[in-house]
């Protein structure tokens, strides 16, 4: 990904968080501006940047998918990706929730009958990362926090960019997240990160996040590397079925994994250890 301007929507979210205590639009009268934050996250990104940028203290609950740090394990869970637990959550008292773009249904009813503001963050790409994280930070109030931890992972970013941009060849890469093609579109995080580290998504022209391919199109994109999940069962017996024994990829051995899934897989802090070790697999 080339570093570009955060959207508009991305600084409204960023704002509309900042003002939480106000609700975003919203009074409820149970939320005063000078409480201490109490911050629940609906989503294991938002809740690696909270522990990221400091706020650990200040987060109250998280989600049954929160795995990283060891200290999120610990956290109240009040839902999973899907569902929230109104009673849970109400038992928590917190001052504001992070979520999402794509969780309204969950945080509109967090906030139709709880009235605790919900502020929604953008998840579609990686530079809506910095988004987030100024979102999170203004939440646990620790901008300041949040600014360091945007440059330092600016920084990081724009350096595997240009040693990218340096490399002779960029190889096709086809990133399978499920069988039978499950695979990362243009609209992924995904895709930026496989051009951040210099290769070529052949996925990345489909204009949709996760499109599933068919055994023909698979055939056509014939990858020079195929990124295999680790949660995905991709053994000999995989393989050796059409169409990925006739793969180049598959031939040549050029089957590889992350080291652990959720560094290239969830658009958290550590998306960046994910891009340098992308980096590193497609030389």
């Amino acid at each position: 990904m080339k570093p570009s301007p955060i959207s508009i929507a991305s600084y409204a979210a960023a704002a509309c968080i900042a003002a939480a205590a106000t609700g975003c639009g919203q009074t409820p009268s149970s939320i005063a501006t000078h409480a201490t934050p109490r911050v629940i996250s609906l989503a294991p990104s938002l809740t690696e940047i909270a522990f990221a940028v400091g706020c650990g203290d200040a987060l109250i609950g998280d989600t049954t998918f929160d795995d990283y740090p060891a200290a999120a394990k610990t956290l109240p869970h009040v839902g999973d990706l899907v569902h929230a637990d109104l009673e849970r959550i109400a038992q928590l008292s917190p001052t504001v929730v992070v979520a999402l773009h794509d969780q309204e249904r969950e945080g509109s009813a967090i906030t139709a009958h709880l009235r605790v503001p919900v502020v929604y963050l953008p998840n579609r790409n990686i530079r809506d990362l910095y988004a987030d994280i100024d979102g999170v930070a203004a939440a646990c109030r620790k901008q300041a926090q949040g600014a360091a931890l945007s440059a330092e992972l600016r920084a990081r970013i724009e350096r595997v960019a240009k040693e990218a941009a340096d490399k002779h060849t960029h190889p096709r890469v086809f990133y399978l997240l499920g069988l039978p093609g499950f695979t990362a579109g243009k609209r992924s995080y995904l895709n930026d990160a496989i051009a951040l580290a210099g290769g070529v998504n052949v996925a990345g022209a489909v204009d949709q996040p996760y499109p599933n391919f068919g055994e023909e199109a698979i055939l056509r994109a014939d990858p020079d590397i195929i990124i295999v999940s680790k949660s995905v069962g991709f053994g000999a017996d995989v393989r050796a079925r059409e169409p990925w024994r006739s793969l180049r990829a598959v031939r040549d051995g050029k089957v590889i994994s992350p080291p652990d899934d959720s560094i290239l897989e969830r658009d958290g802090p550590r998306i960046v250890d994910g891009v340098e070790w992308l980096s590193v697999a497609l030389r």
